[in-house]
Parts: structure tokens; C-alpha cells; sequence
């Protein structure tokens, strides 16, 4: 028997075939490149027929991997493609490209009625000042941001259309067309499929049914029974009907709200830290770190965390602690912040009566006004349209206006987020965010704030943890380059 180590890729297998490669390693001696050359396409179909069909055994369909293109979609349909946790997700950046008039989604239902022009007219009107304000901005950001002596000509170019799209993208509607990457397993595309199909908007149905055409080629056994689900079809309506009993608060809307949090967040941690090196159980080291003092607690975490790096990412027991978070921002920061998936995420529908964000240096360069009476023309047009057609109505919206979410982080994926996003080369809309969303861990839980690194670099208040910069974001790859330089060092 040969027991050399073997580590290998599978190249040049379907994904369904690949997928029955791994799924026969539980029962099989066989290797797996010996597996994969006995299996054929029709085998692995009625491998999948009885085991992942018949039986449900769903996590074989996990191995079957799924790279799809999303052209000329909504950027509203693209928060719908990306409400799913288990894949990956790259998006044409409204930061980096100026996006085209000729390339919206026109509802059908409204383009047959009597809303068809106040719907072109609002999209039209939306794009005329997109179009008219991008020259001016990139004058108004060259003359804000001038040219740095040793800065090359194209990376100065670069960031100047960046710097000035990040103020013109407010203006785009939902409805304008976009691309999306995704690379996602069988078994979670068949969820989404599902989702897609059950959506009240025409546009997701269509996106859903083609999706599972294109999906057939790749995986014709794994997806084929995905289709409108009628729980996920009519709990929604059954919740809006009570959801009509709720009486209107006046109280003031804050960007961020801590709603719910850990109380014992400190002591869940230190316990899980200890009960992987020890051999009790957790509720009893969890009894005899509750009585340690402040200081006892300071030195733990102070010696856990000596030698992190800014390219280490907090320890997994991290997670052991939660943060609920209600929080009201402008569309296109929750277009950034929604892609942070290792949380649980509950949006509301996108819609005008919570206001629109002006940028500041759209106010600088002089066009408030202008800029004020396009967003008002949409909120006037959204109304109109909402009555008849409420999940419509959405694709009117600009960027500009707010949108509430809820989400729930554990510690170490906050510890992510406010870095990443929180860093001075990330818009300004979701920096703030960011940066709210710690000072709110601050409060209650100081001394773990502390290893959650923040950027307040544009603010004037003071902020605790001075020990780490903009850049302490996890990088595996700049971590190994730092760790061999301070051993050639040493």
C-alpha cells in the first residue's frame, strides 16, 4: 500500500462528475483521480438522482461550483443576487466607471400604463445631471486635490475620476443596468434560483429562470427541481398585514443604533479562548473568568494578542459574541456594506421616505440646488408610482436616499469590517458608517473595542486604539512577506 502524501487539483471535470468524486471518498478506497476516471456524465446523474435528489444528502452538491455571469441586470437585482451568504460576488464599481443612460430597466406593468412617461422622464432626468455634472466634478476635485509632486500622471487621472464619481453616483437610479460576477456551489445556487423565482419583481423571475437554463448546461441534475417556493411567496404578504397595525414613531433617525448586543460578550470570550486549551467544560471556566477583575481580564487579552499583526485577523472564539445593529444609510453604502455576508442581514424595501444624502463637495462646487430639486423630481415620481406599484417604484430611487438594515455581526467579522471599511480609501458614506459602529462597540465593551481597529483620521474627536493604522485589514499574503522579513531580520 502506497502512503505517500498526495495533493492534487481535479482539472477537466464537469461539475456535477466533480462533485460525485468527493461524495464516493466516504465509501470508497479508491483515489480520487481513480474515482473521477471510472465516473461518466450519465453516471454522476444517477448518482446525484439517488443520493442528493432521493435521499437529500445536499452537501454533496457543495462540490459542484458554478462561475456566473450577470450581465445588463438592475443594481437592484444585483442586491438580490448578493442577499446570499455562500458565495462570492465581484460588481461593476459605480466609484470607478461612469455608467450609460442607454443601459435602465423599464418595468414592463409600468411601461404599460398610464406612469410609462413620468417612469422615462424621472430615469432621463436622473441621467441628464449625471451626465452634465461629471466634467465639472472632475474640474472641482482636480482644483480640491491637486497633483502630488512624485504622483504619476495616470494613478493622479485615477483617483480624480474616482474622487469624482463617488459624488455623481448618488444620482443613479435603481434601475440602472450593471454586471456581476458570482462563483457559488450548487447547493446554494439552487437556494437562490429558488429565491429568485418566488420574488414579486418581474425582473428576478426572468433572472431566475434564465440563471437555471444556463445552470442546467453546467449542472442539469442539481438544480432541476428549483422553482417558486410558495412559503417564501406568501409569509411576506402575511406579514405586511400586520405590519399595517404598527403605529408611526417620530423619533429622531439615527445613522446607527446598537439595538441588541452580547452582555456577557467579555466573558464568553475569555472562556472560549481557555476551552480550547484546557480540558474542562465551558461553563465551568465560564464561572471563574466572571469573577475575574478588570485588570486580570486587560493582561489576558493584552498577552493572547501580543504578537497579531495588522495582517492577523482576531482568533475564531471571537465569535462567540454578537452585536445587532439597525442602521440608516444612503443606498450606495449599503451597496458595500450588504457584501460583508458573515452576518445575518435583514433589509427593508429601497424607498424615499427617509431622505437623501447630499455630498459635501457637491455642495462646495456649487450645485446644491440643482442637485436638491433632481432628487425631489424622483421623490415626487416615486410617490406617484408606489400606489399602484410598490415593489416597482424602487427602481426610481437614486443612491442618494437612505435605506434601513438590519444585521447581526459577531466580533471577529466586526473586526473586518470597521478596518476595511472605516480605511481612508473607502467612500466617505460608509466610512462614517463604519466608524459609528465602533464608537457604538466602545461604549459598551471598551476593552474589546481595543482590538477592533478603526480609521477617524477625517474626524477631530480622539480615538483609543492609536496602536493600529488604516491598514490593519487581514492579508495572508503580507503577512508571510512581513514574518520572513523579521526572521531574516533576526
Amino acid at each position: 500500500m502506497d502512503n505517500k502524501r498526495r495533493i492534487y487539483v481535479l482539472q477537466d471535470l464537469t461539475p456535477e462528475v466533480r462533485a460525485v468524486t468527493f461524495a464516493k471518498c466516504s465509501r470508497s478506497p479508491e483515489p480520487f483521480d481513480q474515482i473521477a476516471k471510472d465516473l461518466t456524465a450519465e453516471k454522476s446523474a444517477e448518482f446525484h438522482e439517488k443520493w442528493v435528489v432521493g435521499f437529500g444528502h445536499s452537501s454533496v452538491a457543495e462540490h459542484a461550483v458554478l462561475s456566473v455571469a450577470f450581465e445588463n441586470v438592475s443594481i437592484l437585482a444585483t442586491k438580490v443576487l448578493e442577499d446570499t451568504r455562500l458565495a462570492s460576488f465581484t460588481e461593476k464599481s459605480t466609484r470607478y466607471q461612469v455608467f450609460n443612460r442607454d443601459k435602465c430597466y423599464y418595468p414592463a406593468n409600468i411601461m404599460a400604463s398610464e406612469f410609462k412617461d413620468l417612469y422615462v422622464s424621472t430615469i432621463s432626468s436622473l441621467f441628464n445631471f449625471y451626465e452634465k455634472l461629471e466634467s465639472p466634478m472632475m474640474d472641482f476635485v482636480k482644483q480640491k486635490y491637486p497633483q502630488e509632486k512624485k504622483q504619476a500622471d495616470l494613478v493622479y487621472k485615477s483617483i480624480t475620476k474616482s474622487r469624482a464619481c463617488d459624488n455623481i453616483r448618488y444620482l443613479l437610479p435603481a434601475a440602472t443596468l450593471t454586471s456581476l460576477g458570482m462563483t457559488i456551489n450548487a447547493r446554494a445556487f439552487e437556494h437562490l434560483l429558488v429565491k429568485l423565482l418566488s420574488h414579486p419583481l418581474q425582473e428576478m423571475n426572468d433572472i431566475g429562470r434564465e440563471a437555471k437554463e444556463r445552470g442546467l448546461d453546467e449542472v442539469p441534475t442539481l438544480i432541476k427541481f428549483a422553482d417558486s417556493n410558495q412559503y417564501l411567496q406568501e409569509s411576506a404578504g402575511a406579514v405586511r398585514e400586520t405590519v399595517k397595525t404598527l403605529k408611526k414613531s417620530t423619533h429622531s433617525e439615527s445613522p446607527v443604533v446598537l439595538v441588541d448586543y452580547d452582555q456577557e460578550a467579555e466573558n464568553k470570550i475569555f472562556a472560549a479562548l481557555l476551552y480550547r486549551e484546557s480540558q474542562l467544560s465551558y461553563q465551568e471556566i465560564f464561572k471563574q473568568v466572571k469573577n475575574w477583575s478588570q485588570q486580570q481580564k486587560e493582561e489576558f487579552l493584552t498577552k493572547v494578542n501580543q504578537s497579531r499583526t495588522k495582517f492577523d485577523q482576531l482568533l475564531r472564539e471571537f465569535e462567540h459574541a454578537y452585536y445587532t445593529f439597525d442602521i440608516l444609510m444612503d443606498y450606495g453604502a449599503f451597496r458595500d456594506i450588504q457584501r460583508h455576508r458573515m452576518a445575518t442581514q435583514t433589509n427593508q424595501r429601497v424607498t424615499v421616505v427617509h431622505g437623501y444624502e447630499t455630498p459635501n463637495e457637491i455642495i462646495e462646487a456649487g450645485f446644491k440646488d440643482k442637485f436638491v430639486a433632481v432628487m425631489e423630481n424622483a421623490q415626487s415620481a416615486y410617490s406617484k408610482i408606489v400606489e399602484k406599484f410598490p415593489e416597482e417604484a424602487q427602481y426610481l430611487v437614486p443612491l442618494a436616499y437612505r435605506k434601513r438594515l438590519l444585521i447581526t455581526w459577531n466580533l471577529r467579522e466586526l473586526s473586518h469590517f470597521v478596518p476595511l471599511r472605516s480605511g481612508q480609501k473607502g467612500h466617505a458614506s460608509y466610512r462614517r458608517i463604519a466608524q459609528l459602529v465602533w464608537d457604538e462597540l466602545n461604549k459598551i465593551h471598551p476593552l474589546l473595542a481595543k482590538y477592533v481597529a478603526v480609521d477617524k483620521s477625517d474626524q477631530t474627536t480622539s480615538w483609543a486604539s492609536t496602536m493600529y493604522s488604516e491598514e490593519f485589514v487581514y492579508n495572508p499574503h503580507k503577512a508571510r512577506e512581513e514574518r520572513k522579513s523579521n526572521e531574516n531580520k533576526s
